[in-house]
């Protein structure tokens, strides 16, 4: 092998185990639900993928699903695109980085928000955590879920549906 094509190949060997290193990193760190990987995750996610996301969330082509919730302290509304699984009056989400979200925190303090999925708004109302073992996630995510060690979902009723 020629000296250039050895240091190349050195190169690319550094740069994956350094990727593979920094994945199982975040990973570990999601796991373990450390604060300063959830608070680098959460500022990824917002500043970074959620950009991209918004632009077909809540279309009937995304998979992507926008919750729009009011600030609690603020009064701002933010849209968030998130993950939802329906079943009748019910929307499941995953919480991968933990209830310390703020668009978690206001939707909790404010009692419901509404939904975009599929190109239709809905309201939803009585929004509570729930550990994610007990709802239809736990089958439909398992891969993701034991992956990232998430622990609880957030359950959402339709205003309309009426129960309790």
């Amino acid at each position: 092998m020629k000296p250039l094509a050895r240091v190349l190949l050195s190169v690319l060997t550094v740069a994956l185990v350094g990727a593979v290193a920094v994945l199982a990193a975040f990973v570990v760190g999601v796991r373990t639900k450390n604060p300063s990987v959830l608070r680098a995750a959460r500022v990824i996610q917002r500043d970074v993928m959620n950009r991209g996301a918004m632009r077909t969330a809540g279309t009937t082509e995304s998979p992507w699903t926008i919750i729009r919730h009011r600030g609690r302290r603020s009064g701002t509304v933010y849209e968030t695109p998130i993950g939802t699984h329906r079943e009748g009056d019910l929307f499941y989400v995953t919480i991968p980085y933990g209830p310390g979200t703020q668009w978690l925190r206001n939707v909790l303090a404010a009692g419901g928000a509404t939904l975009i999925t599929r190109g239709e708004e809905i309201e939803v109302v009585d929004p509570r955590v729930v550990p994610i073992e007990t709802t239809p996630m736990a089958q439909k995510d398992r891969a993701a879920i034991a992956i990232f060690g998430v622990t609880d979902a957030l359950v959402l009723r339709v205003a309309s549906s009426g129960h309790a």
